[in-house]
């Protein structure tokens, strides 16, 4: 579980493959085509590894995940 306070990172290649569900508060996750979807508690989604994207999370994330790298 890894939990996290409200902040903006801009991420140019992700490092890992990585599965997670939302436990608490929201995430949302920028494209590098410039999409965004936003995920809340229940949610469950998957960033592949190399991903572009900007993550903006509005208040503190938690979440569940799984990592391969």
């Amino acid at each position: 579980v890894w939990e996290c306070a409200p902040c903006r990172e801009e991420i140019d290649s992700y490092p890992v493959h990585e599965m997670m569900t939302v436990i608490s508060g929201s995430v949302t996750v920028t494209n590098a085509d410039g999409d965004a979807e936003t995920f809340t508690a229940g949610d469950t989604f998957f960033i592949a590894k190399g991903a572009k994207c900007i993550w903006q999370i509005d208040e503190t994330l938690r979440k569940f995940y799984m990592i391969v790298e």
